[in-house]
């Protein structure tokens, strides 16, 4: 995510048991230790129980039927501010469309594709018809005037974007594959939002998505000489629980991880970044010193929003601590865990800090700066 490491914290117990990147008890302690412990099981089971949470998010969040085409699962979703998201839904064949979803009152609803562009239709509060936990909201639209109705759960509907929104593409040459990152929405930012990076950066979101997109590529080319190309801008993770898992499938698989001229990862993209080996930073601008590119940012976190508690103020006996611990110690050796301390002290969960090449050389992250 941009600047908090876990949205998943506001969902029902029942739905996310342990789903929590800081305290799952919120119990207290009075232990104290200096470093947290690399002692957390990273297990098939446990991923498996989260990667069914976050299936049933994709499938039962939302459904959508437009000009008598049903669109029914959630491939990707982005925050475009505090009150429009825009959320992109396949159909039974693959087919996807964009749906634009502001909160009622702020703005028109749309459906949008590259090459038909965006067909809005009204979704004020008087369009909104609530039962029990679900909402519906039938129209006309107003451009090409077809039918459409889009029904979602209300809790769940709040957590899509926590799915992602960066797309994982593949070429294979010979044993070699070379993934790329991108953004799923750049053609709705560029026609709908007069958006092009150009003045200021578009980022993408790390989520289920990103694993579930990863785990499929490695299926299908296992014992490839495989690279991770960071080719956009990673803005974070809206998961980090899910993310930690997918940064242990490129550990694992010993991909290689590269920062582009064009990309840069921050939060959750830099522990990707993290996992491989070689780490690669290809400089946007080979002029100036690598912080001024903004190219590999980290900060602290905190728990669900800007008033909550933060990592530092958890003890280092809690779960999430022990987690982020265990993780960088798997994919960077002995120095993971004072790397896991010096993102918590180099900005506050709002924050950023750009890594310089001194950071980079103490913890021996950048293996490799062109």
């Amino acid at each position: 995510m941009k600047y908090y490491r876990n949205t998943w914290l506001a969902l029902p117990l029942a739905l996310l048991a342990g789903c929590n990147s800081s305290s799952n008890t919120g119990q207290s302690t009075t232990i104290s230790q200096k470093e947290p412990k690399a002692d957390y099981v990273f297990s098939s089971a446990k991923l498996g129980e989260l990667y069914k949470e976050r299936q049933e998010l994709q499938e039962e969040a939302m459904k959508l039927s437009y000009d008598g085409i049903l669109y029914e699962k959630i491939q990707f979703a982005e925050d475009i501010s505090d009150k429009q998201k825009v959320i992109r839904l396949l159909d039974g064949l693959g087919q996807s469309v964009d749906l634009y979803f502001p909160e009622a009152g702020f703005d028109s609803c749309g459906i949008y594709t590259e090459s038909k562009g965006l067909d809005l239709f009204d979704c004020d509060a008087a369009q909104r018809f609530t039962s029990n936990d679900t909402t519906s909201i039938k129209a006309m639209t107003k451009d090409k005037k077809v039918s459409v109705k889009l029904e979602y759960q209300n809790e769940l509907s709040q957590y899509v974007t926590s799915l992602g929104s960066t797309i994982l593409s593949k070429s294979k040459n010979g044993n070699k594959v070379t993934i790329t990152t991108s953004f799923a929405f750049n053609a709705f930012y560029r026609d709908v939002l007069n958006e092009t990076g150009a003045v200021e950066r578009i980022t993408s979101t790390l989520g289920a998505s990103t694993y579930s997109q990863l785990f499929d590529i490695v299926k299908l080319y296992r014992g490839s000489e495989m690279t991770l190309k960071f080719t956009n801008h990673i803005g974070g993770s809206a998961d980090d629980e899910i993310n930690m898992y997918t940064g242990r499938m490129i550990n694992n698989n010993k991909m290689t991880t590269v920062v582009t001229p064009t990309g840069s990862v921050f939060s959750g993209g830099t522990d990707l970044f993290a996992a491989g080996n070689p780490r690669i930073l290809q400089r946007a601008d080979t002029t100036k010193v690598i912080e001024l590119n903004k190219q590999v940012g980290v900060h602290s976190w905190a728990e669900g929003d800007k008033t909550a508690k933060t990592a530092k103020e958890f003890p280092y006996t809690d779960v999430g601590h022990r987690r982020q611990a265990t993780y960088f110690q798997k994919v960077m050796g002995d120095k993971g865990i004072d790397f896991y301390i010096f993102t918590l002290d180099s900005a506050p969960a709002a924050g950023e800090h750009w890594m310089t090449k001194a950071d980079s050389d103490k913890y021996g992250f950048i293996t490799s700066i062109e």
